[in-house]
Order: C-alpha cells, then structure tokens, then sequence
C-alpha cells in the first residue's frame, strides 16, 4: 500500500511539472526572420542618407515581457556622396506582442557607423516588426519604416 501511494504521489508530481512546463513554454513567441527593406524618401541617420536595410533575428519572448536572442542589421545609405553600412548588432531582453500580430522588441546593441572607428557599445534600440515591414528605432532616433522587398519577419 505505501508503495503504491508513492508511485501516485510520484506520478502526480511529475504531472504537476509537466503541465507547468508545457503551460510555461505556451505563453513563450518567436519572432524569426531574414530579408530586406527599403526605406521611404527622407529616411537619415545623422548625416547619413539611408536607402535600404538587410535583417536577421530571432528572438523568443515570454509571456512576463522578458526575451532573449538577437537582433542585426545592415543599414545602407550614402553620406557626402559616399556609401555607407551602419551596422546594429543587438542582444534583445524585453518584448511584446500585439493585438494586431506585430512583435516590439528591445536591448542594447552594438553599433557601427563604418568609418573605421571603433563601434558604439551599449546602445539602446526598440523594433516593432510585422510581416509587413519594420521600424527601428535606435538611442532615441526612429527611423521611419522600412518595408520588406525580400525575405521577412514571422511571429509566432
């Protein structure tokens, strides 16, 4: 008898951690994607003119707001004449879903101007992506939308 009450408590436990696991796990989103974008006309960073962006990331975010992965991208655009590729290396900690399907998303990046000086460390940055396109907004300065001309984001 007191081994078969064992074997039940035994059981009940395992099932009690299993159901929270799997309830745990059902409240977590992913938002993964890779492509490109354009910006509209009068899309700048500073004194650079930006045309387009190239993106990956893959970020899960659970139900508490916190969130883990990574975000990067590519911004192309011309300054003096010249072209030019910013680069945001972000590391996410806190994200969101919306009612509308789109995933917000925040950390702190590294960032690259291109110009041969060291990049920026810690760098605060915020994305809203949707299926549609994105807008990155990176220490403070957000940047008009980008829609996606290849590839994209999926959130799930």
């Amino acid at each position: 008898m007191k081994r078969l009450i064992c074997i039940c408590a035994v059981a009940v436990s395992v099932a009690a951690i299993a159901s929270t696991r799997i309830s745990g796990f059902s409240d977590a989103r992913s938002v993964t994607g890779a492509g490109k974008g354009t910006f509209g006309p009068g899309a700048a960073l500073g004194a650079v003119a930006l045309q387009g962006l190239e993106l990956g990331t893959g970020v899960l975010i659970e139900g508490d707001g916190s969130a883990s992965g990574n975000f990067h991208a590519t911004l192309q655009g011309t300054s003096l004449g010249s072209a030019v590729e910013l680069t945001v290396e972000g590391k996410v900690t806190e994200g969101s879903i919306g009612a509308d399907g789109r995933a917000s998303f925040s950390g702190t990046a590294t960032f690259d101007f291109g110009d041969g000086m060291p990049p920026l460390p810690a760098v605060p940055f915020q994305v809203i992506a949707g299926t549609d396109g994105l807008v990155l907004e990176i220490n403070s300065t957000t940047l008009p939308a980008a829609g996606f001309t290849a590839g994209g984001v999926t959130v799930e």
